[in-house]
């Protein structure tokens, strides 16, 4: 009897334990992170925008004129897709959904100015010849569907998306991972992205691994990922 319920129990500190942290994310709407959190405390000291690198403060970035933004690295229309809505309303209906932490983890989120964040719509990532800047002073480029941001920006982007692929099970098209690896080993993450980690940490409560470990992308396999 005793090795019964000693059975059982170790059963349901396992069944704890492989509690995916996406089902223990407090939940947070997006526009609630982006009003009261992004800003005031992931970013309360201001920082610099992701593709073009322009130093910003809070008041710039909260000012109506919105010199700077949210982006979503991964974005919210891929997220509509693996989820199969038709709008972020629908996916919103259950306020626990999984599209609800999806759209609000800030791991997955950086500050991004406006025209640069238009420009890169729903694109994928990757590599275009030549240097045609879209912008004075900024290194982004954009030709038909996909964007190649600045160099010291790509380990950023590739390991948020290393992360919400393995945090949610979204896809990534495998020619775009094989990309992202690359640019995971020649843009290794630096300070500033190690104490992002430690931010979130502080205000969602997980790290994103891949900054701790980047290492560990190279075992993500392209049987797991939906092809373009």
């Amino acid at each position: 009897m005793f090795r019964r319920l000693r059975i059982i129990s170790i059963l349901c500190l396992l069944s704890v334990s492989h509690t995916s942290y996406a089902e223990n994310l407090p939940v947070e709407s997006f526009d609630e992170i982006a009003v009261n959190t992004f800003w005031n405390e992931l970013y309360a000291n201001g920082g610099w925008s992701l593709y073009c690198g322009f130093r910003f403060d809070p008041s710039l970035a909260l000012t109506e004129d919105r010199l700077f933004v949210i982006e979503q690295i991964y974005p919210a229309s891929w997220m509509l897709r693996y989820m199969q809505c038709d709008s972020r309303r629908q996916c919103r209906l259950n306020e626990k959904s999984r599209f609800t932490r999806m759209e609000a983890d800030m791991h997955n989120l950086y500050p991004a100015w406006q025209d640069a964040d238009v420009a890169r719509r729903n694109s994928s990532f990757g590599m275009i010849k030549g240097e045609d800047w879209r912008y004075e002073n900024c290194d982004f480029e954009r030709n038909h569907d996909v964007t190649e941001p600045r160099p010291i920006a790509r380990g950023n982007i590739a390991r948020s998306i290393f992360y919400m692929h393995t945090q949610y099970g979204v896809p990534v098209a495998k020619q775009m991972l094989d990309e992202l690896k690359r640019w995971n080993r020649l843009d290794p993450p630096s300070n500033q992205e190690m104490l992002r980690n430690n931010l979130i940490e502080e205000l969602q409560g997980n790290r994103n691994k891949f900054i701790d470990n980047p290492s560990m992308a190279e075992q993500i396999s392209s049987k797991w990922l939906a092809e373009e």
